[in-house]
Formats: structure tokens, C-alpha cells, sequence
């Protein structure tokens, strides 16, 4: 088994994160023409001397709530580690809590400020594209003796934060929650599948109390992520036809990812649920893995362009697919592709670009510890099977 990596690094967006990084990106947004020079001056930097550029913008290298969620989930998928007791682990958890101090409740997010269409997310600001997978976290350090009762807190916790979530849609087609408890313009689906996904485990999992409630917010989450499906199968990342949006692999994976969690969770959706995530998976597999070259292409409908034609989150979240398919033989075939493509010595990259050169090394939340993830659930799914 690798390692556990509870430590601060770098990652392929910390350069945005910082202060010039965040002015630049403002004025991007803004649609001023500085703004737009500057960014593709950044962006060129960033893709042929990252190192440096880090050095220049003064990027910091931090420690990341998906990373350690997911080495906690992997931890549990190896079943086995002599470096971090889950006493350890439950620290690690709650040292990256950005609600720690400010809100009644337990939330995670990126950690560092960032500028997207949706406006400017401060460091502490909380998503529910993070939160669940410290949910999991926390519900599998809980079935550790020593720790149960401190991570069913922080698990109890998370209540608070889905209920600040700004109500963005409500109506006979279902409800639709905001990204962040912060006013947002546009509507996020794989957000939303991630707030069906926390509800529901609240639903089985949650304080007897919150039981009911939880599964009927899950229920009408979920009408709503279904009512914005076409119908080849396909969703956009934003809920509207504005300029910008986009359909690339990993969010598509998210949606169906946590769709599958729902049904599994709450089996009486599962009829309701399955053919819409069949369908989804259908339009991922016909869509936006590549045949011939044998990995997922990045985008099925492009909102800009950049150097980088692979993408190992991709991978990373579609080989979860095929383990959560049960197409298990296929997945080890793939996974063994992926490694060969995005991995080099003991180093492991992210992206790889238009030269076929990798890049962001050992850059781990983006894709890289995903990938250790799903890979571990495979071996542990070859084994059973």
C-alpha cells in the first residue's frame, strides 16, 4: 500500500489561489482586456515553468480536505496501515475544517480563495462538492471503537452547513441548493447531486430526529438533477444555456457517481434513479471515452481552450464508474493504461499536454489520490469477486 499524504502540497490551481493569481482572474472574468492578456500570460507561465511561477506568485502549498478525506477512504478500502492511527486521521480531518471557529457546524472546502463565474469564494467559504467525501470520512473512522463517538460529531456536524445552503430552485420539478451557503447567480448540477448524496446520509446515518426530513430534501434534490438531463444521457455543469457552460467527463462521472450512492443509500429510489444513471453512463461511455487511444477525452462541449489534452481526474473518476458497473476486468485494463500514461518512476502527474508531456507532479488533489482511491475499491472488488 502507498503511503497515507496528509501533507501540505502544491496543486495545479494554488497559482489562482494567490494574490495575483485572484486579481488576475477578476479582471478575466470581468471581460476587460488586461485581464484576458494577463491571464494567458499566467496560464503560459503556469504550463511550461510551473515551478517557477509558484515562485513568482509567491503560491503556497496547503493541505487539501479532498486529499485527506480520500487517503482516509483508501485507507479503509486497503484495510491496512501502520503510519496514521485513526485517532490521527480524525485530527487530520478537523484540522482542515474551514468552518472551524465561524459557523456551529463541520464543512470543508477548498481552503484558499478562488475566483469562478459564480464571483470570488473566500478561504473559509465551505462547498458541497467537499463536504461529502469528509462525510464518508468521518462515517468510516467511526467504525473505529477509539474514535466513534468524536467522528459521529463531526459527521452530526455537517447538518448544519447542508441547511445554510441558499435555496436556488423550488418547485413541483424539485429543489435545487446553491454550491456554497453564499449567494451564487447560477445553478451547479454535480452541486446538486453532491447535496442529494450528503442528505441521504443524513437519511440512514443522521440523528433520528433529522431522518425523515433528510431523505424527502434528498428525494426532491434528486427530481431536480433528473429534470436536467437531455436526452442522450448528458448533463451541462450549469443548470441554464448561458455562455460558458460546458459537459466534460469528471463532473458527468460525479453526477452519476452520486446518484448511484443515492440508490444505494435509499433503495426505494432506486427505480426512479437507475435508468437515469444508466443513461448518463451510457452517454460517458459513448461520448467521451476515446476509443482508440484507450482514456476519457477531457470535454464533450467546450467552454475555452488550454494546452492539456488529458486529464487524470478524468480517468480517475470514470474507473469508479466501471467499478461501481461491476465491469471489473475492463477496469483493470484501464487502470494499468492510466498508470502507464500519467505515471513516471514514483512520481505521479496530473495532466499531460498537447506534446505529450506530462505535467503537475505529484500535484495529488487533482486526480492523482482520486486514482489511488478507485483504484484501491478495484483491487478490493477483484478480491471479493
Amino acid at each position: 500500500m502507498k503511503p497515507l499524504h496528509f501533507e501540505a502540497i502544491f496543486d495545479p490551481y494554488d497559482l489562482w489561489s494567490s494574490t495575483v493569481g485572484v486579481f488576475v482572474k477578476k479582471g478575466y472574468y470581468a471581460g476587460v482586456l488586461w485581464g484576458k492578456a494577463a491571464a494567458i500570460c499566467l496560464s503560459v507561465f503556469d504550463w511550461l515553468i510551473p515551478g517557477w511561477t509558484r515562485w513568482m506568485t509567491q503560491a503556497l502549498s496547503r493541505k487539501y480536505p479532498i486529499v485527506i478525506a480520500h487517503e482516509i477512504l483508501r485507507y479503509h478500502e486497503d484495510g491496512a496501515c501502520a503510519e496514521f492511527a485513526p485517532g490521527e486521521m480524525l485530527v487530520a480531518l478537523r484540522s482542515i475544517d474551514v468552518s472551524a471557529g465561524r459557523m456551529t457546524s463541520c464543512a470543508w472546502g477548498l481552503g484558499f480563495p478562488w475566483m469562478s463565474k459564480n464571483g470570488l469564494y473566500g478561504p473559509d467559504v465551505p462547498f458541497v462538492t467537499h463536504t461529502p467525501y469528509a462525510m464518508e470520512a468521518s462515517l468510516t473512522l467511526a467504525s473505529h471503537r477509539e474514535v466513534e463517538r468524536d467522528a459521529m460529531e463531526i459527521f452530526h456536524g455537517t447538518w448544519t452547513f447542508l441547511e445554510s445552503l441558499k435555496v436556488m430552485h423550488e418547485g413541483d420539478e424539485g429543489l435545487a441548493l446553491s454550491y456554497a451557503p453564499i449567494d451564487e447567480p447560477r445553478m451547479v448540477v454535480n452541486a446538486n447531486s453532491y447535496a442529494a448524496f450528503a442528505y441521504a446520509l443524513h437519511a440512514v446515518y443522521g440523528k433520528d430526529e433529522l431522518r425523515e426530513s433528510a431523505k424527502r430534501k434528498c428525494e426532491r434534490i434528486v427530481r431536480w438533477v433528473v429534470q436536467q438531463q437531455a436526452k442522450n444521457g448528458s448533463w451541462f455543469y450549469y443548470a441554464d444555456k448561458d455562455t460558458g457552460n460546458f459537459i466534460d467527463c469528471f463532473h458527468s462521472c460525479f453526477v452519476v457517481k452520486n446518484l448511484l450512492k443515492v440508490s444505494k443509500l435509499l433503495p426505494d429510489l432506486s427505480d426512479f434513479i437507475r435508468p437515469v444513471a444508466d443513461n448518463g453512463w451510457k452517454y460517458i461511455q459513448s461520448e467521451l471515452y476515446d476509443k482508440d487511444e484507450g482514456l476519457c477525452r477531457r470535454f464533450a462541449v467546450r467552454a475555452q481552450r488550454d494546452p492539456f489534452r488529458w486529464d487524470l481526474y478524468d480517468q480517475a473518476e470514470y474507473l469508479g464508474l466501471l467499478v461501481d458497473f461491476g465491469q471489473l476486468e475492463e477496469a483493470k485494463s484501464f487502470a494499468e493504461r492510466v498508470e502507464m500514461k500519467f505515471r513516471k518512476g514514483e512520481h505521479w502527474y496530473c495532466r499531460i499536454d498537447i506534446f505529450n508531456r506530462r505535467w503537475g507532479k505529484d500535484f495529488l488533489r487533482w486526480g492523482i489520490v482520486p486514482f489511488w482511491y478507485h483504484s484501491a475499491r478495484l483491487q478490493n472488488a477483484l478480491k471479493v469477486n
